[in-house]
């Protein structure tokens, strides 16, 4: 096995994406692929679906850390993510306005002296 791990979710759409088109053309008889590019590009799929699933149950993992225990128990193997950043929610500070004494318009008061 090669060191390749998929680093972020960027990564996981792509390799999604690749997968959904070779699966296409791996489906496909009429490709003119030969038997040793099939073999190939199969290794290249079942590679690359096997990265996608350990990259999935450590995010699972990450999220319910209950779950590395049982995957531990029946023998999964799940990729280590580093923990997400913690950002403090933006808070935009507005600046104080002055405000003003709304004085009623004698337009929109003026009809009721009719």
């Amino acid at each position: 096995m090669s060191g390749k791990v998929i680093q972020n979710d960027e990564q996981y759409e792509k390799a999604r994406l690749a997968i959904l088109n070779m699966a296409a053309v791996l489906d496909d008889p009429l490709s003119g692929m030969t038997a040793a590019e099939r073999e190939k590009k199969m290794g290249i799929y079942d590679r690359t679906t096997e990265l996608m699933t350990q990259y999935r149950r450590g995010g699972l993992v990450q999220q319910f850390p209950h779950l590395r225990e049982i995957y531990e128990q029946i023998g999964y193997q799940w990729q280590e993510l580093e923990p997400e950043p913690i950002q403090p929610p933006e808070t935009e500070q507005q600046e104080p306005q002055e405000q003003k004494e709304e004085k009623p318009s004698s337009k929109l008061m003026g009809w009721l002296d009719d």
